[in-house]
């Protein structure tokens, strides 16, 4: 990415016209002016931007926004097209502009935005790295401002890596200063904060607590425009069940989110939890259905921590027949993903399920590839339960040595835990 300051436009549009200096300049400006003007030394005065741009045929404004207010428009400009194709590899190309201009509020903005993108796309090891290029930004720009923005992104980073109590320290900090938060920040940016919280804490199952902060969060639903939003808190409102107004909630989820496919998927994965929590079995094998009908399958590798959160929510309870309709979708989107841990973790969900439907061959290879993997990672608690398994298939294979083998595995493995 490339960002000129005032004076490198200038020469930049007269060596493309193949203008000399003085050409440019003609008797009005001195030459020597003129170098320091390209060369940034000196500002230009409004008299000398009309006579250039006029000479140079470019437009006085675009001339007159100095670096900063190329930065300011260009963050503005990505911050509007996050889902963009190229956008991760623009706001990268804008850090090292920002950077190699010593703008640092400037590169703690684009990191947060860089960060909210890894969020929304669930790029957890990235995610990972760039919260702390974040933090040695902000220890540079601490003032009430950045203090706010800088609570706010580990909070939201630290509910995306599900540590939601983590997430609360830095949300109860921010409620504390409700009050006092500087002008610079507006009442809708305020109110995330609230509706932050309760996102925490219905994760947490808090809900009486969460009851507590939602007239703040229904000031928000009043004034946001943002429908992304709107979606999610009555999202939130369902989840928390405090209306009678849940099918008009229900509707409103759609409604609103209809237009981010993904956004709208994973509020169907939430509410197919809840309902299979209460039990309504039925119900949430709708729910599901949905969500992997609207889930858009570019985006499935991106997310495939909480397709994997959804099968292990599904086969641990035993709803074996219903999981095997998604379990293959969750191996591709893990293969695609490349991460060790959720391919080793898809190949197990794969096994447990081959060896319900009674395909033991299969069983055996997807569960001792998952098996090799693990013994890599060294987790000796998940260690157990993948021998346990593994002996129970063999059992059912009729191959008895083998079976009474991970047996002693397991429980042997269980001793050094």
């Amino acid at each position: 990415m490339e960002i000129l300051s005032t004076g490198e436009k200038i020469r930049r549009a007269r060596v493309q016209k193949g203008m000399t200096l003085k050409a440019l300049c003609g008797s009005e400006i001195s030459v020597s002016k003129m170098s320091t003007i390209e060369n940034d030394k000196v500002t230009a005065e409004e008299w000398v931007l009309d006579l250039v741009a006029k000479r140079l045929g470019i437009e006085k404004e675009s001339l007159k926004k100095d670096i900063i207010q190329e930065v300011n428009d260009e963050l503005k400009k990505l911050s509007e097209n996050m889902f963009s194709k190229n956008y991760e590899k623009e706001i990268k190309g804008l850090i090292e502009v920002t950077e190699q201009n010593g703008l640092v509020m400037q590169t703690f903005q684009a990191r947060i935005q860089l960060i909210n993108h890894y969020i929304e796309k669930g790029k957890i090891e990235e995610l990972n790295v760039e919260i702390s290029h974040l933090y040695r930004t902000y220890i540079n720009i601490v003032n009430a401002e950045t203090q706010y923005l800088y609570c706010m992104t580990m909070a939201k980073y630290l509910h995306t890596t599900s540590e939601y109590e983590n997430a609360l320290v830095f949300l109860n900090y921010l409620m504390s200063n409700f009050d006092t938060l500087p002008d610079s920040i507006t009442k809708e940016e305020r109110l995330l904060i609230p509706y932050m919280t309760v996102a925490c804490l219905v994760y947490l199952e808090e809900y009486e607590e969460a009851k507590k902060y939602l007239p703040l969060v229904d000031e928000l639903l009043e004034i946001t425009e943002n429908k992304r939003i709107k979606g999610q808190i009555h999202l939130q409102y369902c989840l928390i069940s405090t209306s009678e107004n849940g099918e008009e909630n229900y509707e409103k989820i759609s409604e609103y989110l209809k237009e981010y496919p993904e956004m709208h998927a994973k509020a169907k994965y939430f509410l197919a939890v809840k309902l299979l929590n209460g039990g309504d079995v039925e119900g949430a094998y709708k729910e599901m259905a949905e969500a992997a009908k609207i889930f858009p399958q570019e985006s499935l590798a991106d997310n495939v921590t909480l397709l994997l959160d959804a099968m292990n929510r599904f086969v641990e309870e035993g709803h074996y027949k219903e999981a095997s309709k998604y379990v293959d979708m969750v191996v591709n989107a893990a293969i695609e993903n490349q991460h060790p841990d959720v391919v080793e973790k898809a190949y197990y969900f794969k096994g447990r399920l081959l060896a319900e439907n009674g395909s033991y061959d299969m069983a055996e290879t997807y569960l001792s590839v998952s098996l090799d993997m693990l013994i890599k990672k060294g987790k000796t608690r998940e260690l157990a339960k993948r021998y346990q398994d593994l002996a129970k298939v063999y059992y059912k294979m009729g191959k008895k040595e083998d079976s009474i083998r991970y047996f002693a595995m397991s429980i042997q493995t269980e001793g050094h835990i």
